[in-house]
């Protein structure tokens, strides 16, 4: 693994945001991320379906996850997600991101959420800032 994947792995870990969604990350590299989370009673709304906020919660963390691989900290600056199904009867929720562009300034990444049988429950598209701060070493008591 990359020192730029150790580091962008190693802020996962160090998130409680992210521990308390037990999102963890399956696949990275340079142009792609795959995480997960588990569909858990704690994250539904009063319909009985993953909460809305949680979905855009895990694409957010694993598009600025794969972002971060241009190995500078970057911020989410503009997101959007489309709501097509609703997450239910699953183990997991899965969220699979592409590098749309890379550029200078600004990172753009496509997200599709699916559920364990591979039907697309969500789909959007993430903008970041690429800051001035590497990552290698970083943690996040450090930014």
């Amino acid at each position: 693994m990359s020192d730029i994947a150790q580091s962008v792995t190693g802020l996962l870990k160090e998130s409680e945001f992210i521990k308390f969604l037990n999102i963890e990350l399956t696949e990275l590299d340079d142009k792609h991320a795959r995480g997960r989370m588990p569909f858990d009673a704690k994250y539904k709304n009063p319909y009985g379906s993953m909460h809305g906020g949680s979905l855009y919660s895990l694409a957010d963390t694993v598009a600025g996850t794969l972002a971060n691989m241009s190995g500078k900290a970057v911020t989410t600056i503009e997101g959007s997600l489309h709501f097509l199904a609703p997450a239910i009867d699953t183990e997991y929720i899965y969220c699979d991101a592409r590098l749309k562009r890379g550029g200078a300034h600004l990172i753009t990444v496509e997200v599709d959420i699916t559920d364990d049988k591979g039907k697309l429950l969500d789909c959007g598209c993430y903008t970041f800032y690429k800051t001035e701060t590497d990552l290698v070493p970083v943690t996040m008591n450090k930014m």
